[in-house]
Formats: C-alpha cells, structure tokens, sequence
C-alpha cells in the first residue's frame, strides 16, 4: 500500500509499476547511518596505519602538491561511497538498505555511474548552506528531488516488498537449483526486472508452449545478463526466474 507521494511507470511489458517516494526523514537517517560507515571506515584505516607509521609526521612530510592531494583523497571517500555503492548495488548503499530506500533513475532503472556521480558531486552546492536547499527541496517539491536529482534524472524511492502468493509463483522448489544467486538479485534486478519475471509467470499459463518456451529463454537471458552469470538451458529458463521471483521476494 502507497503511503506517500509516488510515481507510476509503465515497463515495456505493459506492467504498471507504483514506486513509493521517499521523504526527508528516511534520506537523513539514510545519510547519516552513511556518514557513520563512513567514519568507522576512516577509523579503520588510522589504526591500521598507525601500526606501521605516524600519520601526522607522514602527511607534514609531504609537499604542498603531497598535502592537497592528502585532501582532497579524504573528501573523495566520503563522496566516493555513495557513488561506489550506488553504482554496484543497484542505488542502494548500506545506509539507504537500513532506511529502507534505493536510487533509481526516473525511469525507474538503477542509476550508472555518470547519474551517482552527479548527483552526489552536486553535494558540494548544497553542504556549505547546510543541506537547507536539498531538505527543502524533498519536503516541498512534487517529486521530491534534490538539486543532485533533478540534474542527475534520478528519484530516491522506498523499497518494496512483494508478495509472490498474489501470482502463484511456486518459488521454492525452483529456487534450489540457484541458491549462489542468493545476495545478487535484488540489486540486479530493480523493480522493473521484479515485475518482468512475475508478469510472465503470472501470464504463462495462457501462452503457447512454443511462445512460452522462447520467451522465457529470451527473459531468463536478459535477466543472466545483468546478473553476470550464464543463461540457463532453454529448459531450465521458467525455474530460472521463479528463482530470480523468490529471491527478490525474499529481500535477497
């Protein structure tokens, strides 16, 4: 059930397809459990530095050219995070996975590196004035979008939990053959993909069996595609994605 604002999309299969859109108290907890990783990870990295040398000392050592670029690598892993995690996660970093929210373009897909990058290089516009245009801007505006978004063509939206029974998707016994796909399909697949895979194993009773069969191998070898594994038999494409269906059910 929609709570909030929302945008509704259409897939190429004709699916619509409802995404929730995220407000300014969930993208702030979002950032701040970010900024948090953030900082344990810099932590992380003193103390093991501070092993084998003396940081201070080091960086003191260094040329004016040596100290800026000291900097400006400190900036870039805070900036870097969310553009590293976006892009190969699917627009979900750790924060946003907590807050229950994901990145995706305003198509619906997930951001590339040149939307991530964007958006949060544009991060630097809104910090020196205190995030005050940006929380504006989320509370106020009708799609809630930052600055970064509107540039970026992105949206941050709630993530969706599915409930399979509504297809009929018997997803257990097929999902044993693709257990290493566990932990990779959420991220690859996205919501359109999600509506892809139940679509076909809603609508597949009606097809053909030669219609069924081709489309299934096309779908399942699409799908393969973006998870970076081998297309599966044209036999084994319907088990493919009731796994795929059941994975991303199960938050997976």
């Amino acid at each position: 059930m929609v709570r909030g604002p929302a945008l509704e999309l259409e897939t190429p299969e004709r699916v619509a397809v409802t995404l929730e859109l995220a407000g300014v108290g969930s993208r702030a907890f979002a950032w701040l459990a970010d900024a948090f990783c953030v900082f344990l990870v810099g932590v992380a990295a003193l103390l093991a530095y501070s092993i084998s040398g003396d940081l201070v000392r080091d960086v003191q050592a260094l040329s004016w050219v040596g100290q800026l670029l000291a900097l400006a690598l400190v900036f870039l892993m805070g900036w870097g995070w969310d553009v590293a995690w976006e892009t190969l996660a699917g627009g979900v970093t750790p924060g946003k996975r907590l807050a229950g929210i994901r990145v995706v373009r305003t198509d619906g897909g997930p951001p590339g590196l040149a939307e991530s990058l964007v958006r949060n290089l544009l991060r630097s516009v809104e910090l020196p004035l205190g995030y005050a245009p940006a929380i504006l801007a989320v509370a106020l505006g009708p799609r809630r979008q930052r600055l970064g978004d509107l540039v970026a063509g992105t949206l941050v939206v709630r993530q969706e939990r599915f409930d399979l029974s509504r297809y009929d998707v018997p997803a257990a016994p097929a999902a044993a053959g693709f257990t290493s796909l566990r932990g990779r399909v959420g991220a690859a697949l996205g919501t359109e993909g999600f509506e892809r895979v139940v679509d076909f194993l809603r609508r597949r009773p009606e097809l053909d069996p030669t219609a069924r069969s081709r489309v299934a191998a096309r779908l399942a070898k699409s799908l393969a595609s973006r998870l970076g594994t081998a297309a599966p038999p044209a036999g084994d494409a319907e088990a493919f994605l009731e796994a795929l269906a059941a994975f991303h059910a199960e938050g997976r």
